[in-house]
């Protein structure tokens, strides 16, 4: 495996994996987020209702979901082709 890959073949290996990424996950993600990450997150946010919140590096929008549900007004980005594809469903 190369130590050093370029931006083609970086984007080239997430979108070969996002599709079995998303499928692996539930709505609160894997059990280490559900667990850990986002009792985490949402202490170190405080109340989200009405924050505008930016999630840079989305994925596949697991938690902008979660933050949307949490009434916040989310702008998520990613630069992952299929994540994105598969956030959206």
């Amino acid at each position: 495996m190369k130590k050093n890959i370029g931006t083609e073949e970086a984007i080239n290996r997430w979108d070969s994996f996002a599709k079995s990424y998303a499928e692996n996950h539930s709505e609160q993600g894997d059990l280490h987020k559900e667990v850990f990450l986002n009792p985490t997150l949402f202490s170190l946010l405080g109340a989200v209702n009405n924050k505008k919140i930016l999630d840079a590096g989305c994925g596949e929008g697991y938690f902008s979901r979660l933050l949307a549900k949490s009434k916040a007004k989310v702008t998520a980005v990613d630069y992952f082709h299929k994540n994105a594809r598969v956030g959206e469903t």
